[in-house]
């Protein structure tokens, strides 16, 4: 009786003493390894750009929000605006698809004639892999006359505008605008027109008019 005595004793002298001293903040959880435990931003060195992605877009940058930010197509105007006209992932890839679709064609076009290169950073991205650095993936070089490459560069851009013309002019001269300068939609009713002319050429469907006259 006297030692469960003494220890219950013990136990309520040092509550009282504890009771007596100031609130200690709280100390962070930390990691099975340790460390303290992460933000978001420490585990995710992109992040910080995601975050970016979803202040363009106007959404909060929930973990959810982040996932959705994580598509290609969130990396420039073009990708951008049609992602904000469409909620399905499967017209969204096929869309992405038009878009690279006309950067691949005019860039190959604007090489082929010898013309600037355009400012656009998206544009700069797709310069073809150095054949000293190519590695597996990269495609054999192109060994065709200059003559060659300009006539087949010229067939696939005559091909693009006609595939364009099944939109009125205001709507694919807004599309070549925001999808080769990089530049906001201020159409995107026109754009999308555009870009699903685009997208039915490619995927040789029966082309329909999508003009709005």
């Amino acid at each position: 009786m006297t030692q469960a005595y003494t220890k219950a004793a013990k136990r309520r002298a040092k509550k009282a003493h504890t009771a007596d001293l100031p609130e200690l903040a709280q100390t962070p959880r930390r990691e099975a390894n340790g460390r303290k435990q992460r933000t978001d931003t420490d585990r995710d060195p992109s992040a910080a750009a995601l975050d970016v992605r979803c202040r363009h877009a106007g959404r909060d940058a929930t973990r959810a929000n982040r996932r959705d930010m994580r598509a290609q197509w969130h990396g420039c105007e073009a990708g951008r605006a049609m992602a904000s006209k469409s909620d399905s992932e499967d017209e969204r890839r096929d869309l992405w698809d038009a878009i690279q679709h006309m950067r691949r064609t005019v860039t190959a076009h604007d090489r082929a004639i010898g013309a600037p290169s355009r400012h656009a950073v998206c544009m700069r991205l797709l310069t073809p892999t150095d054949e000293m650095s190519a590695d597996a993936s990269t495609p054999p070089a192109d060994d065709r006359t200059d003559e060659d490459k300009e006539r087949s560069a010229t067939r696939a851009l005559m091909i693009l505008e006609g595939w364009l013309g099944y939109t009125d002019k205001a709507a694919a001269t807004e599309a070549k605008r925001v999808i080769l300068e990089d530049s906001m939609a201020r159409d995107l009713t026109g754009f999308m027109s555009a870009l699903r002319c685009i997208s039915d050429g490619i995927k040789g469907k029966r082309m329909v008019w999508r003009g709005r006259g």
